[in-house]
């Protein structure tokens, strides 16, 4: 069950128990952001501190393209509560810079109609914000442990072996060929589209298409349509980071093509202190308390779907099943 909802039903379960939500405290202990907690840092501060990074090249597989391989985590700060800048919203959102990095203000370029239903997927969410609807709209898709591309999808273990690139994932894996073979018609849509990878220079391009519009960015509506394209780069910058940035393209909702843009880190070193909102930016390891913190193992989200799907629908809440353009 995903942040943005987890409250909503911790305090749905405590009435229908008799209880109070502080005898259900711990249960949500993890999803609870103290209101003074310093800003996140994200695209913007990670721009600045690239910039001033020296030249890197990585190393070669055997044959020939760079050597990306090892298990890597996420973005660092709050993941996908929301990708834009923001201050403090609530105990589970906690302030945090932008992931977007073009346009420079930092917002989702959308088109008065695609902003409206972004708008109406975060008033539906009954997480007491104001102006909020009365209805209970959409739970956030993330709530039934769908994967996407982004923040939310992660890259988790990459292993190369000529001709593909595969990411593996606690809940599932990507294989992307590199060999040139085009992409299929685009009558097929997937929750992670499908893709194709090529190498430019030191840089991992991946040309993601035929993704089927039903997930969200974030926790709080943001999203893209299956009329989407993405393409992901990723270059490594020192021997513990890769630069990740994504284009995405939709016209039917965004006026312009738009980037998101972070740091992702080997497993085991730097990233950002939630407590404090520093950042580790030199990505030096760290000791590894658990010998096994390299490894992805699967995760059991989707062995208990069905319950989340049962309370989320008690709750009022609906599947998002996509926006369908204007005509």
């Amino acid at each position: 069950m995903s942040r943005s909802v987890l409250l909503t039903w911790l305090a749905a379960t405590a009435a229908a128990l008799g209880l109070t939500m502080a005898t259900l405290e711990p249960l949500a202990a993890q999803a609870r952001w103290d209101p003074k907690t310093p800003k996140l840092p994200m695209a913007r501060t990670w721009g600045a501190y690239k910039a001033k990074m020296p030249p890197y090249t990585p190393p070669r597989t055997p044959d020939g393209v760079p050597d990306l391989q090892g298990t890597w985590g996420g973005p660092g700060g709050a993941g996908g509560d929301d990708i834009e800048e923001h201050e403090y919203v609530d105990v589970t959102t906690p302030p945090q810079e932008t992931f977007v990095s073009d346009p420079p203000d930092g917002r989702i370029p959308y088109t008065a109609y695609g902003l409206a239903q972004r708008n109406a997927h975060r008033a539906g969410l009954s997480r007491g914000w104001p102006g909020e609807s009365a209805e209970r709209l959409y739970a956030d898709p993330n709530t039934y442990c769908m994967v996407s591309i982004g923040p939310r999808g992660g890259i988790g273990e990459i292993i190369q072996q000529p001709g593909v690139v595969m990411m593996v994932t606690a809940r599932t894996h990507r294989v992307i060929p590199t060999d040139g073979r085009p992409h299929p018609g685009d009558r097929a849509k997937f929750w992670r589209g499908v893709s194709r990878g090529r190498w430019e220079s030191n840089t991992l391009v991946i040309d993601v298409r035929g993704l089927n519009g039903k997930h969200w960015f974030d926790s709080v509506g943001n999203y893209h349509t299956d009329n989407a394209r993405m393409v992901e780069r990723l270059t490594l910058v020192d021997a513990n980071t890769i630069d990740y940035e994504l284009t995405v393209e939709d016209p039917t909702v965004y006026s312009r093509p738009w980037k998101m843009n972070y740091p992702v880190r080997r497993a085991g070193t730097g990233g950002t202190d939630n407590a404090t909102g520093t950042y580790n930016w030199r990505a030096t390891p760290l000791v590894d308390k658990d010998p096994y913190a390299r490894e992805v193992w699967e995760n059991n989200c989707t062995e208990g779907i069905g319950v989340n799907v049962r309370n989320m629908h008690s709750l009022g809440f609906k599947w998002f099943r996509g926006v369908t353009p204007p005509r």
